[in-house]
């Protein structure tokens, strides 16, 4: 019987791949967010965390036009747009005085017409304009895209980027680290073990990383096993990832919705069940877990934080991805902690780096 007991014991004897398949397939996922919930309030008690960030996509054009995303459009299409330099840095201006911003969520498609160049006024501009701001962005998959176009090697990019104003390297790009699956959801992108490979670049030129994991398309209970595993084992190797994002796939105004590949979103279920067998696995390898209300909803947000996870990602101020993706969600500052008080949590806004926490008050 596959009781909390049983999981506890499991967990304390050594978390294999086969244990974990099991128990996300067999488990209750009250069971399993049980036991993933008491391993997070040992790992960090009872905070959860959140930073106060503006989302900048700086172009949505992208050739690779990936089949699980609503936010690209190819060149000359009419809706296609590249923001400007001083554009940005006037919206991250905005953003700082109306809302107090700390951070800059920074990145695109694949536009084969931006330089480095355009990147490095983009990045400097910013921090001379705005010097507190933490410059969070792009994702590995826009470095090895860029690195080919500039012909240049990825630790190039990453150390000129660093030099212009990056301070840490966005998570996206992961998707699912299995190739089986990458070839459906992601066929024109690079393979895993290159994110994998750009994500200890960053981390040995000076620039910590987070970490994501899109599920809830195609993938089977092992990808999801064999990802977390991955992401485990980069963190025992470098210590530079800072947190964990679990994305919940919307596909609402996607190819693979359309072509029928999927037939809706996820059950709540199966999203608890990522999220405790993430900190399963995980432990205190990676403090925080992040409930990515953005891509969940606020409501399952609040349970995910009783299920593993302990960070509510951001305000997200501007985020279009998702919005592209069908979703139509907000938020501020004091929602998120109010999610976290209703589950019994101390909210605290935090830094990108998670080094200055202040608690929200009510």
């Amino acid at each position: 019987m596959c009781d909390a007991d049983y999981v506890r014991s499991i967990v304390n004897n050594g978390l294999s791949k086969n244990d974990a398949v099991r128990l996300f397939v067999e488990c209750d996922f009250r069971v399993l967010a049980k036991v993933a919930n008491e391993i997070t309030e040992k790992v960090t008690g009872n905070s959860v965390t959140f930073v106060n960030n503006v989302v900048i996509n700086y172009s949505n054009i992208c050739v690779a036009q990936c089949p699980i995303c609503a936010f690209y459009r190819p060149p000359k299409h009419p809706e296609a747009y590249v923001r400007s330099p001083q554009e940005i840095i006037n919206a991250v201006r905005e953003a700082r005085a109306r809302y107090g911003v700390d951070e800059l969520h920074i990145n695109g498609g694949f536009n084969p017409d931006l330089t480095i160049e355009y990147f490095e006024e983009v990045f400097s501009g910013v921090k001379r304009a705005v010097p507190e701001i933490i410059i969070k962005g792009p994702t590995a998959a826009e470095v090895d895209f860029y690195a080919r176009v500039w012909r240049m090697s990825s630790r190039e990019v990453l150390e000129r980027l660093k030099v212009a104003g990056l301070d840490v390297l966005s998570g996206g790009g992961a998707e699912i680290l299995s190739e089986d699956v990458r070839k459906i959801i992601t066929p024109y992108k690079f393979d895993a073990n290159t994110w994998l490979r750009i994500q200890k670049e960053a981390h040995e030129v000076g620039l910590h990383t987070n970490a994501t994991m899109l599920y809830g398309h195609i993938e089977q209970p092992h990808h999801i096993v064999e990802h977390v595993m991955a992401i485990k084992r980069l963190q025992e190797e470098t210590g530079g990832v800072l947190m964990f994002i679990p994305i919940k796939f919307v596909p609402w105004n996607t190819r693979l919705l359309k072509d029928g590949i999927v037939k809706g979103p996820a059950p709540p279920e199966y999203d608890i069940k990522v999220i405790a067998i993430s900190r399963l696995i995980l432990g205190s390898t990676i403090g925080r877990i992040g409930a990515y209300w953005a891509s969940t909803g606020k409501r399952l947000a609040s349970t995910l934080l009783l299920s593993g996870a302990n960070d509510l990602v951001g305000t997200m101020i501007n985020e279009q991805v998702m919005k592209q993706a069908g979703l139509r969600e907000y938020t501020t500052i004091e929602e998120l902690a109010s999610i976290a008080r209703e589950v019994g949590r101390r909210p605290y806004l935090r830094d990108t780096l998670h080094r200055k926490l202040i608690e929200v008050k009510p």
